[in-house]
């Protein structure tokens, strides 16, 4: 008797009903799995082993969910990474030089937590080959992030704790700079007591008013 499914495709046959019988992720749902998915594929096999069809498969989707939301997979990781991170808009900052640094420099450590952290660690060793993603990089997740820094200095000097060349940009990108390529050595991030250290030791020092 015929059971109507050959032997050689039981397996294939199993498969396909398996996956049309899943719940179809929606909405919240379905950004957080692409999201979650994309930042552990990063991890696993780093920027140039990223595909759609990859994504895809660990987000439980369709291609053509991702092909919705991005033409290619230079925006599809830049905005996977800056959704994972900590948005620079909920971070509430005591008022003070030291303080809003140690604040600043603490959230970015904790957005190098779990998968996130060895993605990027992963990413950093690759942008110098990928110069599309570079870019998209530093104008989408890096961008931000130094806005917000160059805004707690601008408010540092107008209170008339930091001095006035504070704002060049070697003394903006110092610290996140040092924070970011110390994890990209050691893949540890750096610790609050560390951080309050680089702010005391170095950045307050470089930033501070001087009569």
């Amino acid at each position: 008797m015929s059971t109507g499914v050959r032997a050689g495709h039981v397996e294939t046959a199993l498969l396909v009903t398996d996956y049309r019988q899943r719940p179809r992720k929606r909405g919240v749902t379905l950004e957080r799995a692409i999201t979650e998915a994309v930042v552990a594929e990063l991890g696993e096999r780093g920027y140039a082993g990223v595909t759609f069809e990859g994504v895809a498969t660990r987000a439980g989707t369709g291609k053509s969910a991702l092909y919705r939301r991005w033409p290619d997979k230079v925006g599809m990781v830049a905005d996977a990474l800056s959704a994972t991170l900590p948005d620079p808009e909920s971070l509430s900052f005591p008022g003070t030089l030291r303080g809003d640094l140690i604040v600043y420099l603490e959230a970015i450590a904790r957005g190098m937590l779990g998968p996130l952290g060895l993605g990027t660690r992963m990413l950093c060793g690759e942008l110098s080959r990928h110069h599309e993603f570079a870019e998209m990089w530093e104008q989408r997740v890096v961008g931000p992030w130094t806005a917000l820094l160059t805004d707690v200095i601008a408010d540092a000097i107008a209170r008339g704790e930091a001095r006035q060349g504070a704002l060049a940009q070697e003394c903006v990108l110092a610290g996140p700079t040092f924070l970011c390529q110390r994890f990209t050595v050691s893949g540890v991030p750096m610790t609050g007591a560390e951080i309050e250290s680089l702010v005391d030791n170095a950045l307050i020092p470089m930033l501070a008013f001087r009569d």
